[in-house]
């Protein structure tokens, strides 16, 4: 069976942090996806108008945005920051603003975070560039009191949280075949 490609953004740069072990979590338990895209996050520059032209397009998001028109779908684990989606994920949205990238594709939003929110309100503060992207929000997950749940492998420790991935997944994998979004072949 050929894996579908997903476009898998990080918002934290650390390598320890709660949103990589959610979206290693999430890779874990998704062999039909293939997840691209994580490893350019880091060398994306900040999003600079005059550089979104093709003869001074920088090639790190020359190749993020070709992944993006090549991927079924996306799975965002982006961190909350003085309230607000964390600078790393906004600055990779931003980018794909010159693209269709996610145009018509569905999304999956993660957040986690040590307190009770589990980060919601940077996931609330996406939806408005994920929308004028027209990507298609699937249900998120946030995750409160996130490291007695996850541990920073990517090992679930909570029957809750597990069954809550398992039915993202499903329903990401649904949403997929609905949007008739197929990806290039590579």
């Amino acid at each position: 069976m050929e894996r579908l490609p997903v476009l898998a953004i990080c918002g934290s740069l650390r390598q320890d942090s709660l949103h990589r072990a959610l979206l290693t979590a999430v890779q874990d338990r998704a062999p039909r996806f293939q997840f691209v895209g994580a490893e350019l996050i880091r060398d994306l520059p900040l999003m600079d108008p005059g550089l979104d032209r093709p003869d001074s397009l920088p090639s790190a998001v020359r190749e993020f945005r070709l992944l993006a028109e090549a991927c079924s779908a996306a799975v965002i684990a982006s961190p909350e920051y003085v309230h607000a989606p964390s600078g790393v994920t906004k600055n990779a949205l931003d980018w794909l603003a010159g693209s269709t990238g996610l145009y018509g594709k569905p999304v999956l939003l993660l957040s986690a975070s040590p307190g009770q929110t589990g980060g919601l309100r940077g996931l609330a503060g996406l939806i408005p560039s994920l929308l004028a992207l027209d990507a298609l929000l699937v249900d998120p997950i946030s995750v409160s009191r996130a490291p007695s749940r996850i541990r920073p492998d990517g090992e679930v420790l909570d029957v809750g949280l597990d069954l809550r991935l398992e039915i993202a997944i499903e329903q990401l994998a649904d949403a997929i075949a609905v949007s008739g979004v197929h990806a290039i072949a590579g």
